[in-house]
């Protein structure tokens, strides 16, 4: 009786934390559908967009490894439901913002929601399930997840459609609401496990990375005018530096913010760069497809999230199918095969864009979706069982924000690294093209604009700015799509060597 009281417990814990992460992701994703009618809105270019997605990424990326650091130490829960709290005060933010910058504002704020509330749940689950347990768990949370991520466009496009892109930050106010409240009462709280520790918060550490990831998050939107400009190399360079310097004070400190010891451990550091690019391809995809998917093609916001649903399909079959695949080639393997499924996605996607036939155009879009969804799907609960296996109970919470780090790390590449190559070599095809066309005109800095441009413009010469600024954008989709498959092969080659001697 006793035991089935403790499982019953412990599965709405589970289902709790799950619907938690569900609803951060769908929102964290939901938003780029809402991109095109925002920059609308405000007349906002490319990098104004790049900005408002990076702000939410960067300051994600400042707070994580502080949550893990006061987790550890006042207790997951209670950290996690303070994270939760900020995204209620950041949607009635969000709903009365007026011009960009408020925007920014608000989705900093969720941006540290976020950076607290992942890796608590995280941390939360490595803590209440262990041994094969952890593994079941971790593939749950990651379905959740996983389902949040590309369904996010789906709930973006609906209330978009009907509410304008206001009534996402109106649909979160009251969603996050609730999951307080349910996650209040069932997750229990993780009392003693925490060993006295000093509550001394070493703000060195915490200014100096987020400096370093502001400056290098500057540099890659500012790389869409050209790599080698000062405005982009000199951030990146400075950014990495103080990075760089973080990662060297961190260590020496006696009291530091991130547990680097457990990089030691080869699974855990294969993991770290290998969960990066889940969320590089992942984010990087969802920032470049709505503006395609919505301006090119000329679907709505709700069209266009239903035609990111291949995504979530596939990644719910890949999540779904994580254990039997574990069982035959191990974590490693899947990890592996997931970052090869990530590339060739990225590949097929790019390819898709060279097809003249409009149909095969979009079946091979679709199966770009569904490959590179698998890899996701299978991918994150491989990884993630794989590295938290490896990490003391007490340091939970430093373990699941290091990983977040490097996750977040991911995301905010892979909207600078997508998004600055796509808007480079859009500007320079449009301008190309619309020479070889006889049109007069330059970009106005994004496909949404240029469309926009074009409805201002006499029936002739607005069609052809609008076949001109869609053929670019196409064509700017295979570079940014191949480049990212480059990096994502690379870094697969550099997983399989740091665990070429761990066990499968």
């Amino acid at each position: 009786m006793m035991n089935n009281t403790k499982d019953g417990s412990l599965n709405r814990s589970l289902i709790c934390l799950c619907a938690a992460e569900l609803v951060m992701m769908t929102n964290t994703t939901a938003f780029n559908v809402a991109l095109p009618n925002i920059a609308e809105s405000f007349g906002a270019g490319m990098a104004e967009q790049q900005w408002i997605v990076s702000s939410y990424n960067l300051v994600f990326a400042a707070v994580v490894l502080l949550a893990g650091f006061l987790g550890d130490r006042l207790g997951h829960l209670k950290t996690m439901l303070a994270g939760l709290g900020m995204f209620v005060v950041a949607s009635a933010i969000g709903l009365m913002a007026g011009n960009v910058p408020v925007l920014l504002v608000s989705r900093s704020i969720m941006g540290a929601g976020a950076g607290v509330v992942i890796p608590m749940g995280q941390a939360l689950l490595g803590i209440l399930f262990r041994g094969p347990e952890m593994s079941r768990a971790m593939t749950t949370w990651a379905i959740a997840g996983t389902l949040g991520v590309p369904f996010g466009p789906l709930v973006g496009g609906v209330l978009t459609a009907t509410l304008g892109w206001r009534g996402i930050f109106g649909f979160d106010g009251v969603v996050f609401l609730v999951v307080i409240a349910v996650i209040h009462m069932n997750v229990p709280q993780t009392s003693g496990l925490h060993k006295a520790r000093s509550l001394h918060v070493p703000w060195m550490s915490v200014a100096m990375m987020f400096a370093g990831f502001t400056l290098f998050s500057a540099g890659l939107v500012n790389a869409q005018h050209g790599v080698l400009s000062t405005s982009a190399w000199i951030p990146m360079t400075v950014g990495s530096m103080l990075i760089t310097g973080f990662v060297l004070h961190d260590r020496a400190s006696r009291n530091p913010l991130m547990e680097l010891g457990l990089m030691r451990d080869p699974s855990f550091a294969a993991c770290a760069p290998a969960l990066m690019m889940l969320n590089f391809s992942m984010y990087g995809t969802i920032f470049i497809m709505p503006s395609y998917l919505e301006t090119v093609l000329r679907h709505g916001a709700l069209v266009g999230g239903m035609l990111l649903m291949p995504l979530v399909v596939a990644s719910i079959a890949g999540a779904r199918m994580n254990d039997w695949i574990v069982s035959r080639i191990g974590s490693r393997g899947t990890s592996l095969l997931a970052l090869g499924c990530l590339a060739g996605g990225m590949l097929t996607i790019g390819a898709a864009m060279w097809w003249p036939d409009e149909v095969a155009k979009q079946s091979t879009v679709l199966i770009g979706q569904v490959i590179a969804g698998f890899g996701l799907g299978a991918g994150q609960p491989a990884m993630l069982t794989w590295a938290m296996g490896r990490v003391p109970i007490e340091q939970s919470g430093a373990g699941s924000s290091l990983l977040t780090v490097f996750r977040q790390f991911g995301s905010i590449i892979g909207v600078g690294i997508f998004g600055s190559i796509q808007s480079g070599l859009y500007v320079a095809g449009f301008r190309d093209l619309a020479q070889s066309a006889g049109l007069h005109l330059g970009s106005a800095g994004s496909v949404t604009l240029d469309f926009q441009q074009a409805a201002e413009l006499a029936d002739a010469t607005g069609d052809l700015t609008r076949q001109v600024a869609s053929r670019a954008y196409e064509s700017a989709m295979t570079g940014s799509f191949t480049a990212a498959a480059m990096i994502i092969v690379a870094t697969l080659g550099i997983v399989a060597f740091i665990s070429r001697k761990t066990a499968r």
